[in-house]
C-alpha cells in the first residue's frame, strides 16, 4: 500500500471538516424547520380557535337577532290588539262615568227621600246588568279584532309570496333573454367561420382577368360587404342589449334600495332570502356578459379588419375597467368565516424608513420586512415612488410572488443625497386586498439645545458672601454650534455677575462665548455676590450662531440681609406630642459676624411652665454655629395657659421664640410648632360581672379599648391570673388614632369559689389602666367528657352521630382531699344518685338519647348526639308559595291580563291553601323541597345545649321538674352543626331517606327498590356500609360509580326470622357528603283459628249425590295472609306415590296414605272454595267444601291443607265420608272388607244387581256379621241389641226390614 501524501491528508482533513460543517448547517437547518413547524402549528390552532369563536359569535348574534325580530313581531301583534280594543274601552269607560254621574246624583236625591229607595235599588241592579252587558261586548270585540288580524296577517303574507313568485318569473325571463342572446352569438361565430375560406379566397388581381371572373367576384364583393355590414349591425345590436341590460341592473338595484328603506324590520327579516337571489342572478349576469366580451376579444388577429377593430375596442374597455378598479380601490376582499380582513394586509417593520443627520454624497442603505397580516394567501409587488425622491431613492424588491399568512419578504431602499434638505414621502405597495405605503424621511443634521433649569435660586445671604450655581446646555443633535451667554440690559441690582464656561475662561462680567460640539454639553457657572441688602433678580440670554436655534433664557434670584446672627431652620415642628412627656431638639444657631457676640433665649410667659430652652444666655464665636436644646413638657394645664397660641379645636400650638442679640436692636425670631393630644386609653365598661361559672366551661364577655389620642399607642394587658384569657393576640396589640377595639375577656374558674380581681392595661408609655372583674366558680356534681362535639359535614336528610359520657365522680364530701361539688363557698352537695335531663330547642335538628337519666356516684352514662339537618317546614311552604306565584304568573296573566284581579285571588288562594294541615302532603310542597335541596347552598349552625343537673333518682319521679334544681349547676354541650347539599339524592318515594318493609312474614323475603340520583357536577364512587351479616336485611345489588345526574336503583330484600321489629342505617359513602338510609321491618309470625280442628266427617251420602260443609279461618296476626287450599288427591306427587306398595296390603298400623276411595269418572270427591286469596289481618274468610261420591263406599278420605304464602301449611283437616245406593243400610257389626280398596273396580252382588235393573220392591239382603257377647249372672237378665241405621231423608219413606238369623 503507498503512503499517502502530506497534501492528501490535508485535503482529507479539509474535507472531513467540510463534511462535519455540512452536518451542522443541515442539523441547524431542521431544528429551524421544526421550530417553524411548531410555530405554524400554534398559529394554525390558534386560526382555528378564533375562528371557532367566531363562528359561535355569529350563532349567537343570528339568534339574537331571530329573538328580537320574534319579540317585535309579537309587540305589533299585541299594540294591533290594544289599538283594536282602545275605542270601546274608552267608550265603555266614558259610559261608566257618565253612569256613575248619574248614579251619584239620583243617590244625593234619594238620601233625601226614602221613599224612592227601590228605585235605586233598581237603577243599580240596571248599571249592573248594562255592565256586564258591556264587559261581554268588549269581549266579543277583542275576538273579532283577533281574527281580523289573523287575516290581515294571512293576506300580506299571501301578497309577499307571489311578489317573490313574480320576481323570481322576471329573473328567469331575463335569463331566457341572455341565453337567446349568447345562442345567436354563437350561431353568428360559426357562420363567419364557415364563410372564413371563401373570404381568403377573394383578390382583386383575378378579378381584371376576365368579365365572367371580374361579375362573379363582383358577386362575392356584395356577399362579402354584406355580410361585414351584418356583422357591424349585429355588433351594434350587441352593444346596445348589454348597455339597456346594465341600465335594467341599475334600475332595479336602485329600486330594490328604495324598497330596503321603505320597509319595516320584519318585512326585511322575511326578504332577505330574495334580496340575496336577485342579487346572485345579477353577478351571474355580469359574469356571463364579461365572458361574453372576453371570448368575443380572443378572436385571431388573421380576422378581417372589423373584428379587429371589436377585439381592440373589447380590449380597450377591458383595460379601462381594470384601470378603473385600480384607481378608484376595487380590490378582491378576504372573508375568512365570515370575518373580512381590515387594515394594512402587510405590516412593515420597521414602520418608517428613516434616513437621519445625513451627509450629502455619501450612500445609505436601509432593509424593511414585509409581513403578511392578512388571512389568507396574498401577494405583494412595488407600485411606485413619491415623485420627488425618485432622483434619490431606488429600490431593490424582487416580488416573491404568492406568500401564506405570516410570511415575510425583504425590501432594500438606497439613499444617495445630493442637497442638504429634508425630504418627505412613502413607498406604495400593490397586494391582493389593496394597496399600502411605507412612509420615507431623510433629515439633515441639526442642532437641537436645551437648559436643565430657567430658574436659578441662591437663596438668602448675608452681604459680602459669594455663592456659586450652576446651569447645563446640553445639545442632543449631531450639528454644533457658537454661542454666547449675555445678561438682559437693565438688572443692574447685582454688582457682580460672572458666567463661567465649561473650560474656566473667564469672559466678561456680562458676556461670555464658547462652542458645543454635537451631542454634548456644557456647564455655565453663575456666582452671586450681594452688595446691599434686599431682593435681588437677574434674566440671562444665550445667543447662537446657528440661525435655526432660538436663544434660550433663564433667570436668577436671591435675597440679601445684613443680620449677623440667624437660625437656619426658622420654623421647628416637634410633630405631635402627648401630655406629661418629654420631647427635645436642638436649635441651630450660624452667625456671619466676624467677632464673637453675646445671645439671650427667651421663651414667652405664657409658655414658660411647658417650654424651657437651654442655655438661656450663650455666646456664639465669630462665623460659626451654636447650639440651643429646646425641652418641651406639656401639662394637662396647657390649654388654659397657652391662651391664643394654643387651637382646642384643632390642638395645634404656635410659639414665638426669641433670640436677643446684644448691642442689636433687632432680635431674631422662630417658631414651635406642636400638635398636642392625649394618651388616655378608655375601657368600656370598667367592671364586668362575670356570674356564676361552672369548672367545666369558660364565660366570655366583651369590653371596648378606645384609643383617645391621635397618635397610635401599643397596649398589653400583663400579670393576667391563669383562670383569665384575652384575645385577640393574648391581650396585645396596636390601636390606631382614635380607633376602638373589641377585646374578649375569657374566664374560666379553677375550682369552687368567689373571684374578685382586677386587670391591668399598660400603654407603650407605661400609663397604666385597670379593669374589676369578679365571679362565682361552681363544681357541679356532674360533669361531661366532651363539652363541644364538632360534627362533620353532613348533607341534608343525613345522619352524623356522636357519643359522650355524663359522669358522676362525686364519692366522698371531704374537701380536704379534692375538690367537692359546691356553688361558690356554699354547701357541699350530698353524696347519691345524680339526674341530668338534655333540654333541647324545638326548631333544633339534634336528637340526644337517652335525654333524661340517673347517674350513680362513680358511675357514667353513655349518650348519643344525633345531627340531622333538614329543611324546615316554614322554609318549604314560602318557597311552594313562591314558585306557585311563579306559575301563576307565567299563565294566568297572559289568559287575564284586563283582570288582573284574578291574579290576587289566585294568589291569596295559594297562601290560605298553604296553611291548610295536609299541604305537607301534596304535590307543590314536594316539588318546593326537591327545589330547595337541588339549589341548597350549605350551612354553618351552633347549638348549645343546657343539661340540668338534680340530686335525686327520676326513677321514683314523675318527671324531673320535682326534683330540686339549681340553675347554677348547669352544663352546657356546644354543637357545631355544618350542613352542606347533598351528593347522592333519593329520588323514589318522594325523596324520603326511610325504606319501610311494613309486616313481612317471618321467613318470606320482600324486595324494595331505591332510588338514588348524583346532583353534582362531578363524578361519584360510591362506597357503602355493611349491613348486619345475621339480620334480616340485604343490600342485594350496590353501585359503584354515578355518573353527574344519573339515576341508578338500589335492591334491598328484607326475611325476617324473628316475630320482631327490626331497625338498621346503611350508609352511601362518597368523597364530600354521606348519604344515610333508615331501613326498617317487621317480622310477624302468621297465625289464624280455624273452625274445624282436624277431621271434616260429610257422613253418609246417597250416591251420586253431593252435600256440602262449611268451616271458617279467621286471621289472627296483623298483616294480610295469601293463602291456598291443596288437596292431597290433587297433589302434583300422587301419580308418584301410587307407584308404591298398595296401601291394603300393608297393616293399618303402617298406613300413611290419607287419600282413600276416589270417583270412578276422574272426579274429586271433594272440592273447596274458594281455593286460593288473601284474608285481611282480624278478618275471617269462609270455606265450602263439597262431597260428591258416583259409588258407595265407606271409605271416602281425602286431607285438606291451608298453606300460606305458598310455603307454610298452617292447618290440615281430614275429610272424610261414606255414600250407600240405598236409603236403607245398617251400620256397625263387624265388617266384612277391607277399609282399602283394591286396584280392581268390583262391584258388590246387590250392587250388580241394581245395576242391572232388578224389581226395586223385591227384598234386597243385606249381609252384616254382628257378634254379640254378654256375661249370665244369676240375678240379671241380659239383652242384646243391634242398631239399625238409615240413610233415607226425611222426604222419603221408610222400608220394612227384615232380620234372619244363622
Amino acid at each position: 500500500i503507498p503512503l499517502m501524501k502530506y497534501a492528501d491528508r490535508i485535503h482529507i482533513l479539509t474535507l472531513r471538516g467540510n463534511l462535519k460543517q455540512l452536518n451542522n448547517i443541515a442539523k441547524e437547518k431542521e431544528r429551524v424547520v421544526e421550530k417553524n413547524r411548531l410555530l405554524f402549528n400554534a398559529a394554525l390552532f390558534h386560526l382555528q380557535a378564533a375562528r371557532r369563536q367566531l363562528c359561535t359569535e355569529l350563532e349567537n348574534k343570528k339568534d339574537l337577532e331571530s329573538k328580537i325580530a320574534l319579540t317585535l313581531k309579537e309587540s305589533l301583534i299585541f299594540t294591533d290588539v290594544l289599538m283594536t280594543t282602545a275605542p270601546s274601552l274608552v267608550c265603555l269607560r266614558s259610559w261608566i262615568l257618565n253612569r256613575r254621574a248619574v248614579l251619584e246624583s239620583r243617590f244625593h236625591y234619594c238620601s233625601s227621600l226614602p221613599v224612592f229607595c227601590r228605585k235605586e235599588e233598581e237603577a243599580q241592579k240596571e248599571y249592573e246588568e248594562k255592565r256586564k252587558e258591556m264587559l261581554e261586548d268588549v269581549q266579543r270585540n277583542h275576538g273579532r279584532a283577533v281574527q281580523l288580524l289573523r287575516k290581515t296577517m294571512t293576506r300580506i303574507h299571501e301578497k309577499n309570496a307571489e311578489e317573490e313568485l313574480k320576481t323570481q318569473e322576471h329573473m328567469e325571463r331575463r335569463m331566457q333573454a341572455v341565453l337567446s342572446l349568447k345562442n345567436s352569438i354563437t350561431s353568428n361565430r360559426v357562420l363567419l367561420l364557415q364563410l372564413r375560406p371563401e373570404m381568403k379566397k377573394f383578390t382583386f388581381i383575378k378579378t381584371f382577368q376576365s368579365i365572367e371572373s371580374f361579375q362573379f367576384s363582383l358577386k362575392n364583393f356584395s356577399l362579402i360587404f354584406l355580410i361585414i355590414f351584418y356583422y357591424r349591425a349585429f355588433g351594434e345590436q350587441q352593444k346596445s342589449r348589454r348597455i339597456e341590460i346594465v341600465a335594467r341592473i341599475l334600475q332595479e338595484n336602485v329600486y330594490f334600495h328604495k324598497q330596503k328603506n321603505s320597509q319595516s324590520c320584519t318585512k326585511a327579516v322575511k326578504r332577505d332570502g330574495k334580496l340575496q337571489n336577485s342579487l346572485l342572478w345579477r353577478i351571474k349576469t355580469w359574469q356571463y356578459i364579461e365572458k361574453t366580451c372576453k371570448h368575443s376579444a380572443a378572436i385571431p388577429k388573421e380576422e378581417t379588419e372589423p373584428k379587429l377593430l371589436a377585439t381592440r375596442i373589447v380590449k380597450k374597455e377591458i383595460f379601462k375597467k381594470k384601470v378603473g378598479e385600480l384607481q378608484t380601490g376595487i380590490v378582491h376582499k378576504q372573508v375568512v368565516s365570515g370575518r373580512g380582513c381590515e387594515g394594512c394586509p402587510f405590516y412593515s417593520k420597521p414602520n418608517v424608513i428613516h434616513f437621519k443627520d445625513f451627509d450629502v454624497g455619501k450612500i445609505y442603505k436601509k432593509k424593511i420586512v414585509l409581513t403578511n397580516a392578512s388571512y389568507r394567501v396574498n401577494f405583494c409587488r412595488l407600485a411606485g415612488i413619491s415623485e420627488w425622491l425618485k432622483d434619490f431613492i431606488s429600490i431593490h424588491f424582487d416580488p416573491p410572488g404568492q406568500m401564506s399568512a405570516g410570511m415575510s419578504c425583504e425590501v432594500g431602499v438606497t439613499f444617495k443625497p445630493m442637497i442638504n434638505e429634508t425630504l418627505e414621502g412613502e413607498i406604495t405597495f400593490m397586494a391582493q386586498t389593496g394597496s399600502f405605503s411605507v412612509p420615507l424621511k431623510c433629515t439633515t443634521k441639526k442642532c437641537t439645545l436645551a437648559l436643565d433649569k430657567e430658574l436659578i435660586d441662591f437663596g438668602t445671604h448675608v452681604v459680602g458672601e459669594r455663592i456659586s450655581r450652576t446651569v447645563t446646555l446640553t445639545n442632543c443633535g449631531a450639528l454644533g454650534t457658537r454661542f454666547k451667554v449675555q445678561m438682559s440690559a437693565g438688572d443692574r441690582s447685582i454688582s457682580s455677575t460672572i458666567a463661567k464656561s465649561s473650560p474656566g475662561r473667564m469672559v466678561g462680567s456680562k458676556v461670555t462665548e464658547g462652542e458645543i460640539g454635537p451631542f454634548n454639553s456644557v456647564k455655565l457657572q453663575i456666582i452671586f455676590i450681594p452688595a446691599v441688602p434686599g431682593d435681588v433678580q437677574a434674566e440671562f440670554v444665550i445667543m447662537f450662531d446657528n440661525s435655526p436655534c432660538k436663544p434660550l433664557c433663564f433667570s436668577a434670584i436671591g435675597v440679601s440681609i445684613d443680620v449677623p446672627v440667624w437660625v437656619p431652620n426658622p420654623n421647628v415642628d416637634l410633630k405631635i406630642c402627648m401630655y406629661d412627656q418629654l420631647y427635645q431638639d436642638c436649635i441651630v444657631i450660624q452667625s456671619r459676624a466676624k467677632a464673637a457676640l453675646r445671645l439671650k433665649f427667651e421663651v414667652c410667659k405664657e409658655l414658660s411652665k411647658h417650654m424651657e430652652l437651654l442655655p438661656k444666655t450663650g455666646y456664639i464665636q465669630a462665623q460659626s454655629s451654636f447650639n440651643v436644646q429646646l425641652k418641651f413638657l406639656p401639662r394637662h394645664s396647657l390649654p388654659e395657659d397657652a391662651g391664643n397660641y394654643f387651637d382646642e379645636e384643632t390642638r395645634v400650638l404656635e410659639v414665638p421664640m426669641t433670640i436677643l442679640i446684644a448691642d442689636k436692636t433687632k432680635p431674631v425670631n422662630f417658631t414651635v410648632h406642636a400638635i398636642v393630644t392625649t394618651s388616655d386609653l378608655e375601657i368600656s365598661p370598667a367592671e364586668i360581672n362575670f356570674g356564676y361559672c361552672t369548672i367545666y366551661e369558660a364565660v366570655q364577655t366583651n369590653v371596648t379599648l378606645t384609643n383617645k389620642s391621635i397618635l397610635p399607642q401599643e397596649f398589653g394587658f400583663v400579670g393576667l391570673p391563669e383562670f383569665v384569657e384575652i384575645q385577640p393576640n393574648d391581650g396585645l396589640g396596636i390601636l390606631l388614632p382614635l380607633e376602638s377595639l373589641t377585646l374578649d375577656i375569657i374566664f374560666k374558674a379553677n375550682k369552687a369559689k368567689e373571684y374578685n380581681f382586677e386587670l391591668t392595661c399598660k400603654s407603650e408609655i407605661n400609663r397604666q389602666f385597670k379593669l374589676s372583674c369578679k365571679a362565682v366558680g361552681v363544681h357541679p356534681p356532674l360533669e361531661l367528657s366532651h363539652s363541644l362535639v364538632q360534627f362533620a359535614a353532613t348533607a341534608l336528610n343525613g345522619v352524623s352521630t356522636a357519643t359522650l359520657n355524663v359522669i358522676n365522680s362525686h364519692v366522698s364530701v371531704n374537701h380536704f382531699t379534692h375538690a367537692v361539688p359546691r356553688i361558690g363557698n356554699g354547701e357541699i352537695a350530698r353524696v347519691g344518685p345524680t339526674s341530668f335531663e338534655f333540654h333541647v330547642p324545638e326548631d333544633c335538628p339534634v336528637t340526644i338519647t337517652p335525654s333524661v337519666g340517673t347517674v350513680l356516684p362513680g358511675k357514667k352514662s353513655l349518650i348519643q348526639v344525633s345531627f340531622r339537618p333538614t329543611l324546615s317546614d316554614q322554609l318549604i311552604r314560602e318557597e311552594a308559595i313562591r314558585l306557585g306565584r311563579a306559575a301563576v304568573t307565567r299563565h294566568v296573566l297572559l289568559v287575564c291580563q284586563f283582570h288582573r284581579y284574578l291574579f290576587d285571588f289566585f294568589v291569596l288562594s295559594l297562601t290560605k291553601m298553604n296553611l291548610t294541615p295536609g299541604f305537607s302532603s301534596s304535590e307543590a310542597y314536594k316539588a318546593a323541597q326537591a327545589f330547595l335541596i337541588r339549589n341548597f347552598r350549605g350551612r354553618f349552625e351552633k347549638y348549645i345545649i343546657p343539661c340540668f343537673v338534680a340530686s335525686g333518682d327520676t326513677d321514683g319521679k314523675k318527671s324531673s321538674e320535682d326534683l330540686s334544681c339549681s340553675p347554677y349547676n348547669t352544663l352546657y354541650l356546644e354543637l357545631h352543626c355544618p350542613a352542606v347539599a347533598p351528593s347522592v339524592l333519593v329520588t323514589s318515594d318522594n325523596g324520603k331517606n326511610t325504606v319501610n318493609f311494613g309486616d313481612v312474614a317471618i321467613g318470606h323475603r320482600r324486595i324494595k327498590q331505591i332510588t338514588i340520583q348524583n346532583i353534582s357536577p362531578e363524578q361519584l364512587e360510591l362506597g357503602f356500609s355493611i349491613l348486619n351479616p345475621s339480620g334480616p336485611f340485604l343490600l342485594v345489588r350496590p353501585i359503584g360509580m354515578l355518573q353527574p345526574g344519573e339515576n341508578k336503583t338500589l335492591i334491598i330484600s328484607f326475611c325476617p326470622n324473628e316475630n320482631k321489629w327490626f331497625f338498621e342505617t346503611l350508609d352511601i359513602w362518597t368523597v364530600k357528603t354521606n348519604l344515610t338510609l333508615s331501613i326498617i321491618g317487621c317480622g310477624v309470625m302468621p297465625s289464624i283459628v280455624c273452625s274445624v280442628e282436624e277431621v271434616l266427617n260429610m257422613g253418609y251420602v246417597i250416591a251420586k249425590e253431593k252435600v256440602t260443609s262449611t268451616f271458617k279461618i279467621q286471621n289472627t296476626s296483623t298483616l294480610n295472609l295469601r293463602y291456598s287450599i291443596q288437596l292431597d288427591s290433587l297433589s302434583s306427587t300422587r301419580d308418584k306415590d301410587q307407584q308404591r306398595l298398595p296401601s291394603f296390603m300393608t297393616s293399618s298400623l303402617q298406613r300413611t296414605d290419607f287419600v282413600g276411595t276416589q270417583n270412578y269418572n276422574g272426579l274429586s270427591v271433594f272440592s273447596v272454595y274458594p281455593i286460593e286469596g288473601e284474608i285481611v289481618a282480624g278478618k275471617s274468610q269462609d270455606f265450602i267444601v263439597t262431597f260428591g261420591p258416583d259409588h258407595e263406599s265407606l271409605y271416602y278420605s281425602d286431607r285438606l291443607k291451608v298453606v300460606l304464602f305458598g310455603k307454610e301449611i298452617a292447618h290440615v283437616i281430614h275429610l272424610k265420608g261414606a255414600a250407600r245406593y240405598h236409603l236403607m243400610f245398617v251400620e256397625g257389626g263387624i265388617p266384612l272388607d277391607v277399609p282399602i280398596e283394591s286396584l280392581a273396580v268390583t262391584l258388590p252382588i246387590s250392587s250388580q244387581e241394581a245395576a242391572k235393573g232388578g224389581n226395586a220392591d223385591s227384598p234386597q239382603i243385606v249381609t252384616t256379621l254382628l257378634t254379640l257377647k254378654g256375661d249370665i249372672k244369676e240375678s240379671y237378665q241380659i239383652f242384646f241389641m243391634a242398631k239399625v241405621a238409615s240413610a233415607c231423608t226425611p222426604t222419603k219413606q221408610g222400608k220394612e226390614v227384615t232380620w234372619k238369623g244363622r
